[in-house]
């Protein structure tokens, strides 16, 4: 890993890569972990080609998932400025997990957010799941740093 960290994308276990970084250096983590939702990465589903996927993808266990959970985001909390914050990715499936492992590791939670997409795998024994959570999480409410204009001029909104 390098010494310079900004800017940076590693690939690498995150929580093994995570204990490289220094911690409270991070101003914001987006993260989509594994869903736990028994994707099979050459698979064909979601009209995606399995040369696409890259070596190494692994799902999490459904049993296993809340360890998996502490593991990872006891990890970010290391590494989060008290001005930091993070976006959490999640399917429905195991939200229970992240949303019970950000209680437990102190975050505050911000907003929860659902992501629509316009398409959904065709299901003949439930509804099609057409949407993501995506929590936006902090440690110090007070500190977190937050740029509404980033995108937009102050005056531009209305």
């Amino acid at each position: 890993m390098h010494n310079n960290f900004l800017n940076c994308v590693y690939n690498a276990d995150c929580v093994e890569g995570m204990k490289t970084i220094p911690a409270q250096s991070v101003d914001l983590v987006i993260t989509d972990p594994p869903f736990g939702i028994e994707f099979k990465a050459k698979r064909e589903n979601y009209n995606r080609k399995g040369s696409r996927v890259l070596e190494g993808y692994s799902e999490v266990h459904e049993d296993d998932y809340l360890t998996f959970t502490e593991n990872w985001m006891s990890g970010v909390k290391r590494l989060l400025k008290p001005s930091g914050s993070m976006f959490v990715f999640s399917g429905w499936n195991n939200l229970k997990d992240i949303l019970i492992t950000l209680d437990k590791l102190g975050f505050i939670t911000v907003n929860h957010l659902i992501w629509k997409y316009q398409f959904g795998v065709v299901t003949s024994r439930k509804f099609v799941t057409s949407h993501y959570h995506c929590l936006y999480v902090c440690l110090d409410d007070k500190k977190r740093k937050f740029f509404p204009y980033c995108r937009f001029r102050k005056e531009g909104i209305k």
